[in-house]
């Protein structure tokens, strides 16, 4: 009875152990999620991707790994609260990356358009120009600002060229 009482403790032991996973390092979590971004599984991605940053929050890679993240809830998962909350992760976390500017513009573009939130989108593109006035995303934020709560199709694009939509002006 002993014996079997043994052997009985020694199989949930096992057992427990196999059944709690094995430990997957950084770089085979961060493969195994760019997997399933492939295969277009999107919410399993994210939560690998959650799963990542966790685990390995001091990574040289984790800011990285959130900005796929936040883009991953934004164009695939439509979740615009979690995207953002996301990307101010980002910017609160890993000043220092080089995501945060990237980070700060997502942040203004999904409260401008897709959360309807105006004032947060507002200040997130103001907070860009103030610190990054020369950067390359610099004149995209003033666009932004400049048409803020305006419907793409009400805005008369200046490309240099005639919309087709519109005649051409006689030349005199």
């Amino acid at each position: 009875m002993r014996r079997a009482s043994g052997l009985l403790g020694m199989l949930f032991i096992t057992a427990l152990i196999w059944g709690c996973g094995e430990k997957l390092t950084e770089e085979q979590l961060r493969a195994k999620a760019l997997d399933l971004e492939n295969k277009e599984q999107w919410a399993e991605a994210a939560k690998l991707y959650e799963r990542l940053v966790k685990a390995y929050p001091q990574s040289t890679r984790a800011a990285e790994t959130l900005y796929r993240l936040g883009i991953t809830y934004a164009n695939n998962l439509k979740d615009f609260n979690k995207a953002v909350a996301t990307h101010q992760r980002i910017v609160k976390d890993y000043p220092n990356s080089n995501y945060v500017k990237q980070s700060t513009f997502m942040i203004g573009y999904l409260y401008a358009n897709d959360l309807k939130e105006l004032e947060k989108a507002k200040t997130a593109y103001q907070q860009f120009l103030q610190k990054w006035p020369t950067h390359e995303l610099a004149s995209s934020v003033q666009w932004e600002l400049d048409h803020l709560g305006q419907d793409i199709s009400q805005i008369e694009l200046q490309l240099g060229d005639t919309p087709a939509d519109k005649p051409a002006s006689p030349q005199k």
